[in-house]
């Protein structure tokens, strides 16, 4: 698939909305690659016992966030937080495609945790699966609750956001780096992407632009700010700065082998999902192994957590930069500390949202 741009046309507006922040980016179309023209980014406090849907004044701080920088118009692409949506996969006997919508929430309907008749349910075909028996299809079933979706569509409008489209995390991290596997011998390629958030862990695994994985795992950096809380007797909040100050190495010596000590019961459980996901993966698509991870997220930003990981997977591994080969705006995200010398691993669900539809056939 050949990339083709329309010179100077601006994209709508990606908005990812995590759990801890909502980070918004606009691209333009070059001759051959991107520009970023904006980007902004809002802090939400996490409020303990919270119900699922907008943290209190988001919209309002949104607003204010969009005036600060030079956007382009309202138009937007939403992605829902992780912790809002289930991500599954389903295997499923060959079914014509008017069955599929039917079939899969036949199969999630004891899974969901939500009502099912309130679920708001998609899907990706992964790829076909060759067995014993009867041939199937591999599905990445995706629900959110509808009363959820509705709210994060209110806060947008309140916002004064114009909502075009909503897609979800795993779509968004393949459209993103999908720019970058333009070989047809890259479409063979499996990666697995690892974007460790607040409250969840994304696990996506793609051959080249296309998605045949996805779970969304119940662990992140919140998790691990428990754990170094819990063995140093400090609140959370408190063991999230020190952690931060360990990734931008204003800490040294013992107190970092401490932190880490405190977190190796955390990697131990999270490589043990994946090697989950892995497996499951492997029994699917049989000859096509995983090459490398790439980490994403807040929680890439902790190298040494990153390096842990990958050593219990037995994989390369590599932080990514979503803004690779993207051309920048004069100042475009510089006063929100997007460093061009530096990764920019949280930026890859807002980058991405509106790059698969701007590369077309």
């Amino acid at each position: 698939m050949a990339m083709k741009l329309v010179r100077g046309r601006t994209l709508p507006i990606g908005v990812d909305l995590g759990s801890r922040s909502v980070k918004m980016a606009q691209l333009r179309c070059m001759e051959e690659t991107y520009e970023l023209l904006a980007a902004a980014a809002v802090e939400v406090p996490d409020v303990p016992g919270a119900a699922t849907g907008p943290r209190p004044g988001m919209a309002d701080h949104v607003r204010e966030a969009l005036r600060s920088a030079p956007f382009k118009g309202a138009q937007c692409i939403l992605a829902l937080p992780a912790e809002a949506t289930f991500v599954h996969p389903v295997r499923l006997p060959k079914l014509p495609p008017a069955q599929i919508d039917a079939a899969i929430r036949a199969e999630l309907a004891a899974k969901l945790p939500f009502p099912a008749a309130q679920a708001v349910i998609r899907h990706v075909i992964a790829g076909d699966v060759y067995g014993e028996g009867d041939p199937r299809q591999e599905v990445i079933a995706v629900a959110a609750s509808r009363t959820t979706v509705e709210s994060y569509l209110a806060a947008a409008r309140k916002a004064r956001l114009d909502v075009i489209g909503v897609n979800i995390e795993p779509c968004a991290i393949v459209e993103c780096f999908s720019r970058l596997f333009r070989r047809a011998s890259d479409q063979s390629r499996a990666i697995l992407f690892l974007d460790v958030g607040y409250t969840t862990t994304q696990v996506v695994l793609a051959h080249g632009s296309r998605i045949v994985f996805a779970k969304n795992l119940i662990f992140g950096d919140k998790d691990m700010d428990r754990a170094v809380a819990e063995g140093m007797s400090i609140p959370p909040e408190q063991a999230h700065g020190l952690r931060k100050d360990l990734r931008a190495e204003t800490t040294a010596g013992s107190a970092v082998d401490e932190v880490y000590r405190l977190l190796a019961g955390s990697v131990d459980v999270l490589a043990a999902e994946l090697m989950s996901c892995l497996r499951y993966y492997e029994a699917v698509f049989t000859n096509k192994p995983v090459e490398t991870a790439i980490f994403l997220g807040g929680g890439a930003g902790d190298k040494r957590f990153c390096q842990s990981v990958a050593q219990r997977l037995n994989l390369p591994a590599q932080i990514g930069d979503p803004l690779l080969r993207i051309e920048r705006a004069e100042g475009a995200g510089l006063s929100i500390g997007l460093d061009r010398r530096d990764a920019q691993p949280a930026w890859a669900v807002a980058i991405g949202l509106r790059l698969g539809a701007a590369t077309a056939a």
